[in-house]
């Protein structure tokens, strides 16, 4: 009888070994899934401040050319140097001019949209856009 006893028992530690086996694999698994999805969250968020700063970088200049060179009709791309960290961004700025009258005195507005991407393919894991508007009056 006791040889019998002793056979059940080496198989459950068998059965115990594989289910050990299975439980630290899943285990392994998800924390690989979950590191991948941090890596591509922090991945985006990086593109999105860079995108963000191109736009910004955009309105800038916009509001330079409206309000210095008198410039506010059409649209311009602009393109960083190769030593920023912008240099894959593109952002392209539009111009649209109004007249606005106050009493006697007509006001040029001038609206300016600073559109930024990264430059990869929008259907890419890593596809990011910035969009910012700004009103500036002379």
């Amino acid at each position: 009888m006791f040889p019998r006893a002793h056979n059940i028992q080496h198989g459950f530690s068998l059965i115990m070994g594989i289910f050990l086996i299975v439980v630290l694999g899943g285990i392994a698994v998800f924390l690989g899934r979950v590191a991948t999805m941090q890596y591509h969250a922090s991945a985006l968020d990086e593109e999105g401040v860079l995108a963000y700063q191109a736009a910004r970088a955009g309105v800038e200049w916009g509001a330079y050319q409206a309000l210095r060179n008198s410039s506010c009709s059409g649209s311009s791309t602009l393109t960083f140097p190769a030593t920023s960290v912008l240099v894959h961004d593109t952002v392209t700025v539009t111009f649209t001019q109004t007249v606005a009258t106050e009493g006697t005195s007509a006001i040029n507005v001038c609206q300016i949209i600073s559109a930024a991407h990264n430059g990869r393919n929008p259907a890419g894991d890593y596809y990011v856009e910035r969009q910012l508007q700004v009103t500036v009056a002379k």
